[in-house]
């Protein structure tokens, strides 16, 4: 299913209405918001963004920039469908990644509290920290649930992740005590709710790993890019992924970059999308390679064969397996012809017979695609036709020729 991701227009009003309706039962004013969305006077203030498929809306999001780096997010809504297929989560990574491209520092949402099992599961999903409540403590005004995104723009070396955690929790009003070889950390006695007594907690290091707790668990890398997307963590060694695609499938996969027209944008004058097509299917497949350093998160370059590199993403999860059982254990395995599958099995050496199949998350189309002459003139040696690791020299300078 391919999907559309745009600005709404005065046609959505009524679906809009529909798909927002519990939230505006808990506050009235939000009609009254929606009333306004095309008015000349709130529409350059205002903005709501819409997914459509089959000329139904799926998904709506109402929200404004009030200050040059911060965005508030009035409201948000999805069709039953929607939950019930994970379109919510992608949605709102979309609008993210939008969010992203004009470079936002935090994204602020108050979710009413009768609301606050389906769409703080999605929030939380896609990177939102709980920062409280409010609560007039008046019968007839129930509580609502303060929630906050954070940007943090670059990549971070690995070594200094625990700095990062340091930072981050001094910023949300906790006290941080030295400890060993890592650190303690509760929230501060005149920030803390009545009747509530804060325990410490610990982040330390576990030879290469970091350990939250308690309870004990390693603290994984993805969960740190999702909180602070659009950050990637640089781990030691690390290498980002190479996938080379056939025209045909990359069409029915994934957005490419368009860089025949001016687009105008939501934000005056810079340059973003009015609309992006948004695929259901957020899987692929691949020659076994690489695998000795797969993680969640790690980065991916998405090359269209007569094309160049088209755009980047991220890595959710993986299977290495024969084509017969990745097609009895995944649905989404008859998006794709089982001969091109088995076209890319290994041939000889563990693992012959066996294909790669990446599932990815946070695509991004470049502003402009980097062509195989351009890749060249980089590496001499390139060749794009199989899967492969990228030195991180030569994926940031990928990245940097084709978002300039």
């Amino acid at each position: 299913m391919q999907m559309i991701l745009r600005p709404a227009s005065r046609n959505d009003v009524p679906a809009i209405r529909k798909i927002l309706t519990p939230w505006s039962d808990e506050e009235p004013s939000l009609i009254d918001l929606i009333g306004g969305l095309f008015d000349q006077e709130s529409r350059p203030k205002l903005l709501c963004t819409v997914l459509e498929a089959d000329k139904s809306i799926l998904c709506c999001s109402i929200w404004s920039r009030d200050q040059n780096d911060e965005v508030r997010l009035h409201a948000l809504g999805f069709a039953p469908a929607a939950v019930q297929m994970g379109i919510d989560v992608r949605f709102l990574r979309e609008e993210i990644i939008e969010w992203a491209e004009v470079r936002v520092s935090r994204v602020l949402v108050r979710v009413p509290q009768s609301l606050a099992t389906p769409v703080v599961q999605c929030l939380r999903a896609c990177g939102f920290i709980f920062e409280g409540m409010s609560s007039s403590f008046v019968p007839d005004r129930r509580p609502r649930v303060r929630l906050c995104k954070y940007f943090r723009y670059g990549s971070l070396p690995y070594s200094r992740v625990m700095d990062l955690l340091h930072e981050f929790l001094v910023s949300l009003g906790c006290e941080v005590r030295s400890e060993g070889e890592g650190f303690g950390y509760r929230i501060r006695g005149e920030y803390r709710l009545p009747f509530v007594f804060s325990a410490w907690h610990r982040i330390t290091r576990s030879g290469n790993d970091i350990i939250v707790h308690p309870p004990a668990r390693v603290l994984e890398m993805h969960e740190l890019e999702t909180l602070f997307f659009p950050l990637r963590v640089d781990g030691r060694n690390e290498k980002p992924l190479f996938l080379p695609l056939e025209k045909k499938r990359a069409k029915s996969l994934i957005d490419m970059p368009r860089e025949d027209a001016e687009q105008d944008s939501l934000f005056g004058n810079e340059i973003l999308r009015p609309y992006r097509r948004i695929f259901a299917n957020t899987i692929t497949y691949c020659y076994p390679t690489a695998l000795k350093r797969m993680r969640r998160g790690l980065p991916l370059l998405f090359y269209v064969n007569s094309i160049g590199i088209v755009g980047s993403g991220r890595v959710e999860d993986w299977h290495l397996d024969e084509p017969r059982n990745l097609y009895n254990n995944i649905d989404e395995m008859g998006y794709f012809d089982p001969e091109d599958v088995k076209e890319h099995a290994a041939r000889t050496g563990p693992l012959a017979g066996k294909v790669l199949l990446i599932r990815f998350q946070w695509y991004r189309p470049f502003k402009r695609k980097v062509a195989l002459e351009q890749i060249r003139k980089l590496d001499a040696g390139f060749n794009p036709q199989r899967t492969r690791a990228l030195s991180l020299g030569l994926f940031q300078s990928i990245l940097a020729q084709g978002n300039p």
